[in-house]
């Protein structure tokens, strides 16, 4: 990380994971979580293309601060695990890689033994480590959780068009979150007069848009039972500037559409950062910035890190590397090898105004395709960077194969797509 980028580990819990249960030759395993905390210079260099960080606040050195939710489990003997960490992106903020790796039960708070699964990663030494990076996540079921700020245009809240889809698939249903989804963050709208706003429905994704009545619907929520006066109006409504409800529900099937105008967008892009930033000290740094070991750095730190992803993360992952952030700060490379499983087509909705990370549907336009499996990994920085994705640049060129078990952990594949470039196959 530069010199001016700050990250401080709030660690609040540290336990034996799976009841102190010994994974082979590796022996048992700890479980640290807590959280971390980023300040990082909004005018340097490496964060240059960040969506609205020039409207973010800053603290009194002129920091941008963040903080986001981590999770590591690590061998207690670090001298018998293979310096390997295995980040799991954690699809919509569910941990998932024990569940995926080590046919485990799903879990957001692995500490058991039946969490551990088969036990396949520990057996093997590596370390797992989770960090928040989807930011429009809202608390619940142990979700793993990012605080961003507000971007804001000095005093006044910024605004703009915001589009959702809504799509249903059982009878009965009259409100929803303007996000589409309860565990995801809202952009609240500035009018809750919805002739101020569009909505429309079609059958299919290619049928003309049918407009549906503003007297038909509103921005309100149901709260209590359900009720009507004399004249027929529901009476349970509250006005609500995160809640579309339509007052004859949701035909199931159909693909609803919303526009209105939005407020209060968040600087969702650091979602990214946190990742490189978080793995990079990881590998690099023996101590935080108030002087906190880092957990890792014992007994010759770690050598190699991967990641994996599933479905949404695998396009985050997709996207982690078209927009440059495997290299950090420094130059150096985050991961050497990712795999982003099932992911389909397209990239990750994420560092633009007002997107909404859960919901692909929410873009303006549709995402280039752009064929990408992975195995070994050079660093490449944006187009605006000093690398510019250059492959001969310094820590671009491959170094070498990963570990053995690597390979039989990740499937391999050769790096596709335009502006990027892969390490030699193993």
């Amino acid at each position: 990380m530069e010199n001016s980028d700050q990250i401080e580990l709030q660690i609040t819990e540290r336990t034996p994971f799976a009841e102190g249960a010994v994974f082979g030759e590796v022996g048992p395993y700890e479980r640290i979580s807590g959280r971390a905390r980023f300040a990082v210079d909004p005018q340097a260099e490496a964060y240059a293309g960040i969506v609205d960080l020039d409207k973010a606040p800053t603290n009194e050195q002129g920091l941008v601060e963040f903080t986001t939710d981590i999770c590591l489990l690590i061998p207690e003997n670090p001298e018998r695990g293979n310096r390997r960490l295995f980040f799991d992106y954690g699809n919509r903020a569910n941990k998932r890689m024990l569940q995926f790796f080590n046919d485990a039960p799903a879990s957001n708070d692995p500490r058991t033994l039946a969490d551990a699964g088969n036990g396949f990663l520990f057996r093997k030494g590596y370390t797992v480590a989770w960090a928040a990076w989807q930011g429009d996540v809202l608390p619940g079921d142990g979700r793993m959780l990012l605080d961003l700020p507000v971007a804001r245009d000095g005093n006044v809240p910024l605004t703009g068009l915001v589009r959702t889809e809504f799509v249903v698939n059982q009878p009965n249903v009259k409100t929803l979150p303007l996000s589409g989804k309860v565990s995801t963050r809202s952009h609240p709208t500035v009018s809750l007069d919805p002739r101020d706003a569009s909505l429309t429905r079609r059958q299919y994704a290619d049928n003309p848009r049918q407009p549906v009545s503003p007297d038909t619907w509103t921005f309100a929520r149901q709260e209590g039972g359900m009720g009507y006066d004399a004249q027929g109006q529901e009476t349970s409504l509250v006005s609500s500037d995160v809640h579309l409800h339509l007052f004859e529900g949701f035909e199931p099937g159909w693909i609803y559409e919303l526009v209105y105008t939005g407020r209060d967008p968040l600087v969702l892009g650091f979602g990214h950062v946190v990742v490189r930033n978080f793995v990079s000290f990881l590998r690099n740094n023996a101590t935080d910035s108030v002087g906190t070991p880092n957990p890792l750095a014992r007994s010759g730190g770690i050598e190699k890190a991967y990641a994996w992803g599933r479905s949404q993360t695998g396009r985050c992952i997709r996207d982690f590397l078209h927009q440059g952030f495997n290299a950090d700060a420094a130059g150096r490379r985050v991961f050497d090898g990712v795999l982003p499983h099932v992911s389909g087509a397209g990239l990750m909705w994420m560092n633009h105004r007002f997107a909404n990370v859960v919901t692909p549907a929410a873009r303006g336009s549709r995402e280039p395709r752009r064929p990408l499996s992975v195995c070994l990994l050079g660093n490449h920085r944006p187009p605006h960077g000093p690398h510019r994705r250059d492959p001969q640049a310094p820590g671009n060129r491959s170094t070498g194969d990963p570990h053995p078990d690597f390979h039989g952990v990740l499937a391999t594949a050769r790096l596709a797509g335009p502006h990027h470039h892969a390490g030699r196959r193993p």
